[in-house]
């Protein structure tokens, strides 16, 4: 059975996480505090799998809260749940070790599928937080690609460069005149070749590839 710890003060909030936590998983053995002084108690006295953490949260310390939980738990995964805006935030705490970032305006099913994504053991941030990152890139003149040394084919190489412009799967099959599940496979394919889960990880690779 899954264990899990939600840190959040906000009742209904942790009413609706529980109720997709079991929807998701069926029976969960689920912890919930609504500080977080207990929060750091009970990952003293329980091993967790995943810890939904709400940033703004009585005694919480930012961006430490991540590093500190950790210390206790260094496997445990940690989705950021909050309503501070996630352009401003997601990345910062992405950066500093969060397994994801997901929006309390955020639809049911992009909550669902931040849960799902970070307990797969992957990166979960938003689409727009995406673009926000492509979009920061190419102003500070920091997007570097690399292509031959990763192995990839002329239109694997194609494909990235689209998805590293911020296209989508639809666009880019209308660009290069191919079906949108033609375009996931290569997408798929990058992904394997590069070593990474998501576009987010697959700018931060490009790029420090580029640096070498």
């Amino acid at each position: 059975m899954k264990k899990i710890l939600i840190i959040e003060d906000h009742f209904m909030v942790r009413v609706s996480l529980k109720i997709m936590l079991n929807e998701i998983y069926g029976k969960v053995d689920l912890f919930e505090v609504d500080n977080y002084k207990d929060a750091l108690r009970l990952t003293v006295d329980h091993a967790f799998e995943l810890v939904v953490l709400d940033i703004d949260i009585p005694g919480g310390k930012g961006t430490a809260m991540i590093s500190q939980i950790r210390l206790l738990q260094p496997s445990v995964l940690i989705l950021v749940c909050s309503a501070a805006d996630e352009e401003k935030f997601a990345l910062d705490y992405i950066s500093n070790g969060a397994n994801g970032y997901l929006s309390k305006s955020a639809p049911k099913n992009e909550a669902m599928k931040a849960i799902e994504t970070v307990m797969g053991g992957k990166k979960y941030i938003s689409n727009s937080v995406q673009q926000q990152l492509l979009d920061n890139m190419h102003s500070g003149g920091k997007l570097n690609r690399t292509r031959s040394d990763n192995g990839l084919s002329k239109r694997e190489a194609e494909i990235m460069e689209l998805m590293l412009k911020g296209k989508w799967v639809k666009e880019i099959g209308a660009m290069l005149d191919l079906r949108p599940n033609t375009v996931s496979t290569y997408k798929a394919r990058v992904f394997e070749k590069m070593g990474v889960s998501n576009v987010f990880e697959l700018f931060k690779k490009v790029n420090a590839l580029g640096d070498e």
